[in-house]
């Protein structure tokens, strides 16, 4: 790093990257970014490692994606299985948090979402609201899972800007319904 290169903040790599400091917190945790920890014990980026995390997917020839946000494993591995069954053109992306999920959708720029409504911390109705308020991301479409049917939430997810519900566990034909009408929309 040159020394007039400066050194960014967690806040200000977020911003960088439309996701929350915490989001840059969790990869940094992760790995998926390198940080430089200063004496006092905070991280700071650079500017270099902001940039690749950014241009990840800027590949003119990078295959069409699907978003997964679900924090059951073992549901997630199964939804996977089925879309690549039905639509092996698809390449599948999976985040298993409310917050891992805000910077996967800004880098991977998927098709679609499918958006599980319960999960711990960040739940679904808010990374819904966050999608549909950012205009990087505001016109993918979202298909809302959950195993309540409860029809006070399914119209909560609809009025944030879901485009579909499917009730878990997910019959495949109604998958398939559902993952046909987003994609002909988007």
């Amino acid at each position: 790093m040159s020394s007039s290169e400066k050194l960014l903040t967690p806040a200000q790599a977020a911003e960088i990257l439309s996701v929350s400091p915490i989001t840059i917190r969790y990869w940094a945790n992760e790995g998926k970014i390198k940080f430089i920890t200063t004496p006092g014990g905070h991280r700071r980026f650079e500017p270099n490692e902001v940039d690749k995390l950014l241009n990840t997917n800027t590949d003119s020839n990078k295959k069409e994606n699907i978003v997964i946000v679900e924090d059951d494993v073992q549901f997630a591995d199964l939804l996977t299985e089925y879309i690549n069954v039905l639509y092996p053109e698809l390449e599948v992306n999976t985040a298993y948090s409310g917050f891992e999920a805000g910077t996967l959708i800004q880098v991977s720029q998927p098709c679609l979402i499918f958006l599980d409504i319960f999960m711990p911390k960040l739940d679904g109705l808010a990374v819904c609201q966050q999608i549909k308020a950012e205009r990087s991301t505001k016109n993918i479409p979202i298909i809302a899972m959950s195993g309540s049917s409860e029809q006070e939430k399914i119209d909560k997810i609809l009025a944030a800007g879901a485009d579909h519900f499917l009730a878990k566990p997910i019959r495949l034909s109604e998958l398939k319904k559902s993952v046909d009408l987003c994609l002909q929309k988007a």
